[in-house]
């Protein structure tokens, strides 16, 4: 699995990650501080993020290593 691509709060606490399979398939994967929560949807990510009062729109992109390599 690789991480393909990120966002995350201004603060860092929370962490939306795109994972990509080899087989080729995606999903999100949502972090925050030492939880993650894997096989996500964008939409069900969304709702976790609502419920902690969380704006997608704080969101910013975020640099990550296998997402340079890609």
């Amino acid at each position: 699995m690789k991480v393909i691509g990120a966002m995350q709060t201004p603060g860092g606490d929370w962490r939306v990650e795109v994972v990509r399979h080899p087989s080729g398939s995606r999903w999100y994967r949502l972090i925050h501080h030492d939880n993650a929560v894997d096989f996500l949807t964008i939409g069900r990510v969304s709702q976790l993020l609502a419920q902690a009062g969380v704006d997608m729109a704080e969101l910013v992109e975020v640099d990550t290593p296998s997402a340079r390599a890609s």
